[in-house]
């Protein structure tokens, strides 16, 4: 399965050709098949999801002469699943991973090291080194990305060309250019509609800003990896957005409870919002209006932004084949019939002929997906430490701490010191 094309390809994100004519190049290289046993295949998933994995089970199944066996759950009961399979000596052979417990699954000696496959089973010549390592844990691979997103300034471009005004360099940016945007902007706007949501209650909008700054959210030992100054400044950045009417009144923004339908720059009362890059379809299919997205304005001199592996296929340190798990993990990633399949809905892949034979099929906003992330992956910092156990609740704190302020109920140095300390607190209890 050596592709004969592979050197032109391995600067990955940072190079899409986008040609037809390339496209077709790559189609018509051929990619001789394994032998393939019968192996076990678990996912977390959606109803298109599963539409588009069942099909390509069903083709590998076909094609290979193998009796892949599928189960897919929602979100939260797949862990449930997979915590009771891995207590058991039971995983799946080929599991779906998620950057969060890669880590734990690895060193409890649960996924086997995929590193011994590489040029055998696993042909990933034309991927992306960065989301190759992003599956490594301790340096070895327990992962092979499915698919990369990253975070982002989505705005509302109808609104934009109506007004005439064309947006700097995103990748050259900072939080003081935003404020300055969107003062000139900000009685050219519909009525109703405020420059920006409020970005003060969402964590990624403050791990851009603790990134820029060279720090992160959380260490690798798991405590946080940032100071009380910046989360003090953060409060003081967004509540400074709101006092100048570049957001909402804490009360309108209130509203947007994080449901997608809801969000400010969904339902009209905002020109940009945040969203991450998988998210754009949906976010268009709500809305009439043409939107796009940019990359997050910089607080600091470091990238902020990373790009994040949305997902993982993984091997079970269990498996009874793992050869034949293998050659089922190269067939999702790597196999033309199959990303005809699958497309972008796991994400971006991280092989680049596949990226090239698949844009013609993508729709135009799906086309965006892919140039936005050609861009990001030329402006980004490195794969961040995962979140430590308890960060899920570090998250849903943010919220509350942040409408301390905006309500007026609470200074932002005040709830910053708050929610910082309680951070702290939680990561010791985990």
């Amino acid at each position: 399965m050596q592709k004969s094309m592979s050197a032109m390809n391995r600067r990955g994100f940072g190079r899409l050709a986008g040609s037809t004519a390339l496209a077709a190049a790559f189609a018509s290289v051929g990619r001789p098949t394994f032998a393939a046993d019968n192996v076990r295949l678990i996912w977390w998933g959606n109803p298109e999801r599963d539409k588009r994995t069942y099909a390509v089970v069903d083709k590998y199944n076909a094609d290979k002469g193998a009796d892949v066996l599928p189960e897919t759950y929602a979100w939260g009961d797949y862990w449930q699943k997979l915590a009771t399979q891995a207590a058991g000596g039971a995983l799946p052979d080929v599991l779906q991973m998620d950057y969060r417990f890669i880590f734990e699954y690895a060193r409890r000696n649960q996924l086997a090291d995929l590193g011994p496959f590489l040029g055998n089973e696993l042909q990933l010549d034309d991927f992306d080194q960065g989301q190759l390592d992003s599956g490594k844990v301790d340096d070895k691979l327990y992962g092979v990305s499915m698919g990369a997103n990253s975070m982002s300034h989505v705005y509302n471009k109808t609104v934009l060309d109506g007004i005439g005004f064309q947006l700097p360099d995103s990748t050259k940016w900072t939080s003081d250019d935003y404020v300055t945007i969107g003062k000139e902007l900000k009685d050219q706007l519909p009525d109703g509609m405020y420059f920006s949501e409020n970005m003060g209650l969402q964590e990624p909008m403050l791990q851009t800003w603790v990134r820029s700054r060279g720090k992160e959210l959380y260490t690798p030992e798991g405590k946080l990896g940032f100071e009380k100054q910046d989360i003090i400044d953060f409060f003081n950045y967004w509540r400074m957005m709101q006092d100048e009417g570049l957001t909402a009144p804490a009360d309108i923004q209130a509203q947007d409870s994080g449901k997608m339908e809801e969000r400010m720059h969904v339902i009209g009362k905002s020109l940009f919002g945040f969203i991450h890059s998988n998210q754009l379809v949906a976010n268009q299919n709500l809305m009439e209006d043409e939107i796009d997205f940019v990359m997050i304005p910089n607080a600091g001199d470091k990238p902020g932004q990373y790009m994040k592996p949305s997902m993982f296929l993984s091997m079970a340190e269990s498996s009874a084949d793992k050869a034949a798990a293998a050659q089922l993990i190269n067939y999702f990633i790597t196999d033309d019939d199959a990303n005809d399949i699958l497309l972008i809905e796991r994400g971006v892949s991280a092989d680049a002929s596949i990226r090239e034979r698949i844009l013609g099929a993508l729709t135009p906003t799906e086309q965006k997906i892919i140039r936005y992330l050609d861009l990001v992956a030329t402006h980004v910092g490195p794969l961040p430490p995962p979140p430590p156990k308890n960060a899920g609740e570090i998250d849903r704190s943010l919220r509350p701490a942040w409408e301390s302020v905006s309500f007026g109920q609470v200074g932002p140095e005040d709830a910053a010191v708050q929610f910082y300390d309680n951070a702290a607190q939680i990561l010791e209890r985990s």
